[in-house]
């Protein structure tokens, strides 16, 4: 049997000419062998007696059960049916009244509550996929349809079947854990910087002078490099000889006497293949660290923002936005934009993708991709009036929002911090996964990007919250380690045993190692708002509680402001609870020239600072109440300039006369609604403290500082306004803005707004650094080191923590648990695994270009095995991307008997392995996801049902199956066809494809 169409030879969109052929558009030789089949079926039922067919039940299982697929139902609209979707409570109940008749089988109640709860989620597909349903159901439907999804999964888990072995997704003998170890690099490449590596670098003028630091076993050769010795041109070319000839002078003398060359760190030119721009690039070796720095830098401020765009589309991503040209007109220079990934969203759409690329027809398809690419090469063609271009990101970078292969999560910046080397921190909060950093939030996690002063990610961390968490304060001290603070409800350590929301304190190093995390564990709700470190080290933390948090610290009810003491290595020093029975909390933290503390907060709506005793923290030697901040208003930051003896606070406020009882002057106008404010204080000796200034940011919509920062006497704002200021250009519905002001008078000296169209700019936070644009910059080359040496275990590349935990079991036997020690790497674990599985399964570690990775598979010939996620809060298994499920030996999965399988009475052997098709992580989210979650929902629905059928004997297909079905002589007419059917087969086997050739004779 063949299928025919007709072909034209026009053109793609019309008739080109009146010639047509016939061709055969779909031909399978399984056709043929489906159509003998059932004629030989049909004949061998025809052969039977009539008792003989009386005794096999083809309508239903031998104990007269009809399943659920077969009973009539009443017809309903889809609409009628999602209504009862969504009225459900739970997608599997073994208590239901249809499932009572199978109750006594374990086998057939499985198949009747799993076709039941697919079939509920299919309705949640089919109406998701409704041209007619509005987009603004589809995040609704999605969470029933996970949730359901969820109860399918944990059901699978569970259940204690005898005769089938069912999966949620595929038939496995082996699964792999997505996440890898990480890779240090030994290379760096730099920003792309011109057309022509032997043309002069714009902007160099041969007066530059920068250094490079090479560091080996403890000791550390600073090179200069100073442009004013080269002769010839400034290219990228000549500056690479230069810099590697400077490099190749430092010789020392061997065991010998013999000289040689110190460092094997060389300079080279690379070529960008896209684009066809030049790059430095760094090549050193595992035991070199190669370091920059240069003589002049430019100072630099950094905003942390995140853009929501008006097309709800569109996730939530983040900025990092550089200005420059402080002292002056302030002017934005580069902006980073990133994101994290939405791994099971990407997953999906490049499923989707698939499916619908294969519905197109293939010269179609060569045509639009070939269209397609001419018309981004076109797009993306050199502009031959400028020499800058952006470097493109491959696909899973954090900085590729734009790719068409990948699908973002919600990224949202909340602060920013710079280091001594000019490293760039960033924290917010996300939805998603950044790198191998897996987020297994229910809701969102906490993040720290780090990023060098070029926008190249260097390392991120995710804080490993199983619920939720959020972050508001970071710092960074003296040994340039970052310490962050906010609040959870997930238990963030094995310490953590009340179930409450908590303060957190996280430390992280430089190089991306965790030094400690610190939860305040009481039975009432805390959280942070303001971190402060000392020269020491020693970590200063403010936020609210909502209960005492010690048997002595006293609590006068509403939320009391709290202010906590840390050693270096996180160890609880000193804590204090102050407040009325109203709200109190203290928003920031900053330490004076004495080591002492200014604290900001809100105290009953008020805005007040207070001057407190860091050895002892019930000690306030001083404070000042600016006023009421109004309804909604808020400090949002604190910073202190211990040279000129000045603290400013920033914030939101209604209160067109924030001046401290009149003891400040206010500088603006307030527009009215909601008002940005910085306030200016003066520090006198010890414990004095005063109101200088509180000037306003206003335009007639709404304006609010986020974060502030001061240096020399300047100070530096940051924030955003729903409106426009004087001189400056609204692009979005909200923009963000960076003000600098005079820190002695609180004028406003200059302001630059900024944003997207058809966006909304949230600011989180600004940043001031010394390190800003350089001759570095201009070779695009970052300050500071270029490629970090990171801890490569589990506990850092992975958002797992120590004392996470799993459990497998071998056979059905007793779970053992799995548990993550501090420092384990996939070696580690796959010793684990082999003690935990009695030796029953194979483990393989191996290197890839991400970092090591770890694979586990059943024994050929072996025993099931089966992985359980650790409980609450610490489980493993997803942080490290393996599924919770079972593997089996590979001759069940590809059904292959074995010797034992002889001694099975064919009555006995039914059931069997059946894979369900729904593992990844799908969703209903969008429209094209919905359909074809559709069939993957279809295609599941009759994998129960064929299922459900194995558990009852059928003779006629053992007959079937083994040959008995037909015996004795075969007549001429017979012989004649089956001749026929394998001469058409031979035919089709062969390629004939002319119409003129005939199939069968």
């Amino acid at each position: 049997m063949a299928f025919f169409g007709v072909s034209n030879s026009g053109g793609l969109f019309g008739l080109g000419g009146q010639s047509s052929t016939f061709q055969i558009v779909g031909v399978d030789s399984s056709l043929i062998s489906a159509s003998a089949n059932a004629k030989i079926a049909q004949r061998t039922l025809a052969s039977l007696s009539a008792e003989d067919r009386a005794a096999y039940n083809f309508g239903s299982s031998d104990d007269g059960v009809v399943p659920p697929w077969q009973q009539t139902e009443e017809t309903k609209t889809l609409t009628q049916q999602i209504r009862e979707v969504r009225d459900l409570t739970k997608f599997i109940d073994l208590k239901a009244d249809d499932l009572k008749s199978v109750a006594d089988n374990a086998d057939k109640q499985a198949t009747f509550a799993l076709f039941k709860a697919l079939s509920n989620l299919r309705i949640l597909a089919e109406y998701a996929s409704e041209d007619a349903t509005s987009s603004a159901s589809l995040a609704r439907l999605n969470e029933q349809f996970q949730s359901g999804l969820a109860e399918v999964r944990d059901y699978l888990s569970t259940a204690e079947l005898e005769k089938l072995e069912l999966f949620l997704g595929e038939k496995q003998y082996k699964t792999e854990a997505s996440t890898r170890l990480g890779k240090n690099e030994t290379g760096f490449d730099g920003s792309l910087v011109t057309d022509d590596p032997n043309a002069a670098i714009n902007g160099l003028t041969g007066t530059e002078v920068f250094t490079v630091s090479i560091s080996k076993s403890g000791a550390t050769d600073d090179i200069t490099i100073d442009l004013g010795e080269m002769s010839g041109t400034l290219s990228l070319n000549n500056i690479k000889d230069f810099v590697n000839t400077k490099i190749e002078a430092l010789t020392a003398l061997d065991d010998e006497g013999e000289e040689y060359i110190k460092h094997q760190t060389r300079f080279d030119v690379r070529r960008d293949g896209s684009s066809g721009r030049y790059a430095l690039q760094i090549d050193s070796t595992i035991t070199e660290e190669v370091s920059l720095s240069a003589a002049a830098s430019a100072p630099t401020l950094y905003v942390a923002s995140a853009v929501k765009q008006l097309d709800d589309d569109y996730a939530v991503t983040s900025r990092i936005t550089e200005l420059n040209n402080l002292d002056g007109t302030i002017t934005v220079d580069d902006t980073t934009s990133f994101a994290a990934i939405d791994y099971a969203a990407t997953e999906v759409k490049g499923l989707v993708k698939e499916e619908d690329d294969d519905d197109i027809d293939p010269k179609i398809k060569e045509m639009r991709d070939k269209m397609l690419a001419d018309a981004l090469a076109k797009a993306t063609e050199d502009d031959e009036e400028t020499d800058e271009a952006e470097d493109t990101d491959n696909t899973g970078s954090l900085t590729n929002i734009d790719s068409d292969n990948k699908v973002n999560a919600d990224t949202e910046a909340k602060r920013v911090a710079v280091d001594s080397e000019g490293g760039i921190y960033v924290v917010g909060t996300s939805s998603g996964s950044f790198g191998h950093q897996l987020n297994t939030a229910s809701d969102e996690d906490v993040f720290l990007t780090k990023f060098d002063s070029e926008g190249n990610v260097v390392f991120s961390r995710l804080l490993g919250a199983a619920k939720s968490a959020n972050v508001q304060s970071i710092t960074v001290d003296a040994d340039d380690n970052v310490i962050l603070v906010g609040q959870t409800d997930s238990a963030l350590s094995s310490g953590d045993v009340i179930n409450s929301t908590d303060l957190y304190v996280q430390k992280i190093s430089k190089r991306g190692d965790e030094i400690f995390r610190y939860q305040l564990d009481t039975y009432g709700e805390t959280g942070a708002s303001g971190v402060a470190v000392n020269a020491a080290g020693e970590i200063f933390v403010g936020g609210y509680t909502k209960s005492g948090i010690s048997a002595t610290s006293g609590f006068s009810g509403g939320s009391d402001a709290l202010l906590l003491k840390l050693s270096s290595t996180g160890t609880l020093q000193d804590s204090t609870v102050f407040g009325t029975s109203d709200n109190e909390a203290i928003k920031g933290i900053a330490v004076d020239a004495n080591g002492n503390l200014v604290v900001a907060s809100e105290e009953d709506g008020n805005a007040v600072i207070r001057r407190i005793d860091s050895s002892d923290l019930t000690n306030q030697t001083s404070s000042v109440d600016l006023g009421s901040l109004g309804s909604g208003g808020s400090v949002q930051g604190v910073t202190i300039d211990n040279t000129n003896g000045k603290v400013y606070i920033a914030g939101v406020t209604k209160n067109a006369s924030l001046d401290a009882g009149g003891a400040a002057t206010v500088n603006g106008t307030a527009e009215g609604g909601f008002e940005g404010f910085v306030s200016g204080l003066t520090l006198s000796g010890a414990t004095g403290l005063s109101a200088d200034f509180t000037s306003y940011l206003s335009t007639s919509a709404t304006d609010r500082i986020a974060d502030v920062t001061v240096s020399d006497g300047t100070v530096y704002v940051a924030g955003s306004t729903g409106g426009t200021f004087a001189g400056e250009t609204g692009r979005g519905s909200s923009d963000g803005f960076v003000a600098r002001i005079n820190g002695t008078s609180g004028a406003v000296e200059d302001i630059e707004q900024f944003g997207e169209s058809l966006a909304s700019s949230t600011v989180g936070g600004v940043a001031f650094t010394s390190k800003g644009d350089s001759v570095l910059e201009k070779l695009g080359l970052p300050q500071g080191t270029v490629q970090i040496d990171e801890t490569l275990d589990i506990q850092t590349q992975t958002s797992a923590k120590v004392d996470d935990y799993f459990y497998i079991s071998v056979d059905g036997g007793t779970k053992k648990r799995v548990e993550l020690d501090e420092g384990d790497t996939f070696d580690d674990l796959k010793r684990k695994l082999r003690i935990a599985g009695f030796g029953k399964l194979e483990v393989e570690v191996s290197n890839t270009d991400e970092g090591q990775k770890i694979k586990i598979s059943a024994l050929d010939d072996g025993v099931p095995i089966e992985f359980f996620k650790g409980k609450g809060d610490r489980d493993l298994l997803e942080r490290i991307g393996l599924e919770p499920g079972r593997i089996l030996p590979k001759n069940e999965v590809f059904d292959i008997s074995s010797d034992d399988d002889d001694d099975i009475a064919p009555e006995d052997d039914v059931g069997g392995v059946f894979a369900l098709g729904l593992d990844g992580a799908i969703h209903i989210n969008d429209k094209q996801a919905a359909k074809y979650v559709l069939g993957l929902l279809d295609s599941a629905v009759s994998t129960v049902q064929r299922a459900y059928r194995s558990l009852d004997y059928n003779p006629l297909i053992e007959q079937l199956k083994n040959g008995n079905a037909n015996k004795g002589t075969v007549s001429p007419y017979q012989q004649a066809q089956l001749a026929n059917l394998q001469t058409g087969l031979a035919r089709l086997q062969s390629g004939a494809s002319s119409s003129s050739v005939s199939l069968f004779v």
